[in-house]
């Protein structure tokens, strides 16, 4: 079984009010949990997890959510990932302008906008971990597993 995962990176500070608009719900905290449990498909229901550094926030979300980011004042990719479904879902927006698109669900490109950033062959999984390297600048490719995320509820 392979990896299901979905979520938000942005890149610069945010605060609960910008994350509070971004997911159209107010957070409230839970508890904090390793990279295992908010990466795991057997989450609690309405809930996210939340790594932020002073350069960039790591949102994991429930698999399926998708949020409109197209007004965010900021760089910002959204993200799923589902090898069960052979589901890839990718969409990056800087300044609220459209960047790129890429959607690709059981060997056939849905949605392909924009250029560059992301091909056919790429495994998307490892471009967000690259992406949240750059965005979070907290080695996380290599410290992912020493990670701890705040769960918040919706």
């Amino acid at each position: 079984m392979g990896f299901n995962i979905a979520g938000l990176l942005i890149k610069g500070q945010t605060d609960d009010a910008q994350i509070n608009s971004l997911l159209e719900s107010k957070i409230a905290f839970y508890k904090t949990v390793s990279f295992e449990e908010a990466t795991s498909s057997l989450r609690d229901d309405n809930t996210v997890d939340i790594l932020q550094t002073k350069t960039g926030t790591l949102i994991i979300t429930e698999l399926g959510q998708i949020y409109d980011i197209s007004t965010f004042e900021k760089d910002i990719i959204q993200f799923m990932i589902s090898d069960v479904s052979d589901t890839y879902y990718f969409e990056k927006y800087t300044n609220g302008k459209l960047d790129r698109k890429y959607i690709y669900s059981q060997g056939e490109i849905q949605e392909n906008e924009g250029q560059g950033i992301i091909k056919e062959d790429d495994d998307v999984l490892d471009l967000i971990w690259e992406f949240t390297d750059v965005f979070l600048q907290n080695d996380f490719m290599e410290n992912r597993f020493e990670q701890k995320f705040k769960r918040y509820k919706l």
